[in-house]
């Protein structure tokens, strides 16, 4: 069955879609205009019909498939750009992947959707809710906010919202699956929640997919979440995001707490780009949710809490995640990729004991300024590791250096880092020098723990032949990259440890890992990713059960990849080692062809401004570069092999 990825694309123009937002004006076989995405003067976006995609040139320089340009102009992650493009299309997603499984969810969410009206009604209109009521409007909410974020109260009761959820239809399944209930030893089933002030926690669409509830009086737990569900994940979901987005992108920033109160009181307040962990230290995949509206991170932690430390190095690995490569002019006049994170992270230090519903109700000005006075991460790192320190010793010298130096290791821009290596020299009282030495030795004993390398691969005659014929052949078309493509996916989804080892076999041969930005198709972006995540989610041992909770309408493509993937297991391991390499070698160099041969075309062209064809120049020169590094690598790694094998057959 044909995947609905590819039925979008049938169905849809890419020009008439994307000239639906911006005028485009035809030059030759492509089409141009001015980039959506950033300001400039001289057309640099460039859509090409006959094979589906785009790409900016320009300061974004970046590109793909109508599903990716619409993830990026309306800030939608794959699934909702899917459904978008589907309305439009006139397709119909439930026909493809498990349409029974969506309709399985679709009754999960009314079960908790029917759950928030009831706890709703039984806050505002009951006398049951009479102390709930009083106890919100002592923290200062109105009717209004509660409305908005439709608070409620579970009551002290075992089977309340249990009686009512099935007084609807609902059977004892549905209410376990969702959380709303809990099964006793003795098989039956009473209220997860009791004399609790409900907090309903929505997806980005608002539909409701969990609970917080509060503790009304004393008790413990204070805080009671649903647990996980097929719908709930609080790893990945963040309170009050379906109704920040908006103001995240306007104010140009998100600020992070730690609690639904203070979201609620910040809302209230005026301070609507606010949202909340689930209880959970900040991940990769929540720094990537928020970094569709904005670049700019303030998370309001309180200076004094216990395990400030581990929040912080939490940001300092989630924040890998969102590294991307840009050209750097050298003092040479080359030109080389560097590591760059596209985003701005900082702390703002509540005052001791305090949090910010404490602060946004007494005097949300105040707020306003410990926001506004928020410091990058690194200087409060600093900051905080310098109150711990006793630098009167040469032991807490060290002590200062040990936990500061791994953080400053961490950055890429060279001129950053070296501000810090002068700054923590001056601390501890040594030369610029001595740190240096220091963060030298770090990065080799980094080195020295890394798992051992995979032998070094070797062809197959008929392996290297085929290589050779791509590299003399001409310029390959999106199809034969995006059967190349495929074949990376098989070789990566096939087994959990080729990821890992494929990313320390391009470090040895001073190559980027494998990314996202590897695929053109959005969907083979979608599909990485997926298995990415689920290899760093701790279900990797457990290869068979991916895709149980992969979107649906990526089924087909996994399909396809898993029926390539079986054809790779006869392949001997060295063989299929250097397979895999070169399957990634060679489609980056196709993509690099083809980007070399349209920034020339665009460098010719007559109405671009003399500052703007330096620019395409610089970027032209890196990305031979970049193909010449990959052809020696290629041919350094053929060579090789036949020498392997001739060493194998003759070893004399």
């Amino acid at each position: 069955m044909t995947s609905p990825v590819d039925e979008i694309k049938e169905r849809l123009d890419i020009v008439e879609f994307i000239g639906s937002y911006i005028p485009l004006h035809k030059a030759g076989r492509t089409y141009k205009a001015l980039c959506p995405f950033h300001a400039e003067k001289t057309p640099s976006f460039v859509v090409y019909p006959d094979q589906g995609r785009w790409h900016c040139y320009g300061a974004c320089n970046t590109g793909g498939d109508i599903i990716t340009f619409v993830q990026k102009k309306e800030n939608l992650d794959f699934r909702s750009a899917l459904e978008l493009l589907a309305r439009r299309a006139g397709v119909d997603l439930e026909r493809y992947g498990q349409p029974e499984k969506a309709e399985r969810l679709n009754r999960l969410r009314e079960a908790l959707g029917l759950a928030a009206e009831f706890y709703h009604h039984q806050l505002r209109h009951t006398p049951a809710g009479a102390a709930a009521r009083d106890y919100l409007r002592g923290r200062g909410l109105g009717d209004e906010t509660l409305i908005a974020f439709q608070l409620g109260y579970a009551p002290d009761s075992w089977d309340a919202v249990l009686g009512y959820l099935r007084s609807r239809g609902f059977g004892p399944e549905d209410l376990e699956t969702v959380g709303l209930v809990v099964r006793r030893d003795d098989g039956g089933l009473h209220d997860r929640f009791r004399r609790r002030i409900m907090i309903p926690i929505r997806d980005l669409q608002g539909r409701v997919i969990g609970f917080g509830g509060r503790i009304l009086g004393e008790g413990e737990p204070k805080y009671l979440n649903s647990p996980q569900t097929p719908l709930f994940d609080k790893s990945s979901v963040l309170f009050g995001l379906d109704r920040a987005r908006s103001a995240i992108q306007a104010a140009n920033q998100v600020v992070l707490v730690e609690g639904y109160m203070d979201v609620i009181s910040a809302h209230q307040a005026g301070f609507a780009n606010v949202v909340a962990t689930m209880g959970t230290a900040i991940t990769a995949e929540h720094l990537k949710r928020l970094s569709r509206y904005t670049r700019t991170f303030v998370f309001a932690l309180d200076a004094d809490v216990a395990g400030i430390g581990a929040t912080v190095r939490s940001l300092q690995m989630a924040r890998s995640a969102l590294a991307v490569r840009e050209p750097v002019l050298t003092a040479d006049g080359q030109v080389r990729f560097e590591a760059r994170l596209p985003v701005v992270l900082k702390i703002a230090a509540l005052p001791p004991g305090q949090d910010p519903d404490d602060i946004l109700r007494r005097d949300p000005a105040v707020w306003a300024q410990i926001i506004a006075a928020a410091e990058p991460l690194l200087d409060f790192y600093f900051a905080t590791a310098l109150r711990r320190a006793d630098r009167s010793t040469a032991h807490g010298k060290a002590q200062l250096v040990a936990e500061l130096l791994p953080a400053v290791s961490e950055l890429d821009d060279p001129i950053e880092r070296r501000h810090y290596i002068g700054r923590l020299a001056t601390l501890v009282g040594v030369t610029e020098r001595e740190i240096d030495r220091e963060l030298e030795l770090l990065t080799r004993r980094r080195k020295d723990v890394r798992l051992p390398e995979a032998p070094t691969p070797f062809p197959e005659p008929e392996a290297e032949a085929n290589a050779n014929q791509v590299r003399t052949g001409p310029v390959a078309s999106s199809e034969t990259t995006d059967r190349t493509a495929l074949h990376l996916l098989a070789h990566l989804l096939s087994r959990p440890d080729l990821l890992p080892w494929l990313d320390r076999e391009l470090a040895a041969l001073q190559f980027d890992p494998v990314s996202s930005e590897d695929f053109t198709d959005a969907a083979h972006r979608a599909l990485f990713d997926a298995w990415q995540e689920f290899l760093y989610s701790g279900d990797a041992s457990l290869p068979e059960s991916f895709g149980s909770d992969l979107d649906p309408t990526l089924h087909p493509l996994l399909n396809t990849v898993q029926k390539l993937g079986s054809g790779l297991t006869s392949l001997r391991e060295e063989q299929r080692r250097k397979d895999l390499v070169d399957t990634l070698l060679r489609l980056r160099r196709r993509r690099l062809k083809a980007y070399c041969r349209d920034l020339e075309l665009l460098i010719r062209s007559a109405e671009r401004a003399e500052d703007e064809r330096l620019l395409l120049g610089s970027r032209l020169v890196a990305a031979t570069q970049q193909q010449k590094a990959i052809e020696r690598a290629l041919q350094a790694r053929s060579h090789t092999g036949r020498w392997l094998q001739a060493k194998q057959r003759h070893p004399w």
